[in-house]
């Protein structure tokens, strides 16, 4: 796991720019597997400070206006205002672009005049952890879909009469192994 506190050693004086941009580069390093095996090669990562703003029930993660016009999902983990990891799991998770934004997200101005949308986190759906990561069998949401309607090839062991009966349950027996080890994959 990359230790982001040591790219900041002046922690009174703030991020520059660049330490900024190094610790989010280190941080989306967890995520870049899921980045390429779904193609998002060029996702938007944004990680951001979870947190429960004044007269509020719940939490919320905000995103500047110029984070929102990119017109893009938005993918984030929660992070402090140091961008340091919040979440030992390292959770990814998504945001889907809303084109109603501007109207549907409070937008608040920061006491340094910044202003920025406040979004629950209730609305961003997790992608993964680092649980879901480390699994050595994990399925890519690609590799495999079962539906109502898919067929498995079992062979009939009456269709070929001067077949060996003993070929044909070895045959059965081996659809079986394969989709007792697809069923379980899908639901580790």
């Amino acid at each position: 796991m990359i230790n982001t506190k040591n790219l900041n050693d002046n922690k009174k004086m703030g991020l520059t720019p660049q330490q900024r941009k190094e610790k989010v580069a280190a941080l989306r390093e967890e995520h870049e597997d899921y980045f390429q095996i779904e193609g998002k090669i060029d996702a938007l990562y944004i990680p951001k400070m979870a947190y429960r703003p004044k007269g509020k029930d719940e939490l919320y993660v905000s995103f500047f206006p110029s984070e929102l016009e990119k017109d893009e999902n938005i993918y984030t983990e929660f992070v402090s205002i140091d961008y340091d990891i919040e979440d030992p799991k390292r959770t990814l998770y998504l945001h889907k672009y809303n084109p109603h934004w501007k109207n549907e997200y409070e937008l608040i101005t920061s006491s340094s005049g910044f202003q920025r949308h406040l979004i629950p986190v209730s609305e961003l759906k997790v992608i993964n952890d680092v649980t879901d990561r480390n699994k050595s069998d994990v399925i890519s949401n690609n590799d495999l879909r079962i539906t109502e309607d898919m067929e498995f090839d079992l062979p009939n062991p009456d269709a070929n009469p001067s077949t060996d009966l003993v070929n044909k349950l070895e045959d059965i027996n081996q659809s079986i192994i394969t989709l007792t080890k697809v069923i379980n994959k899908l639901i580790k």
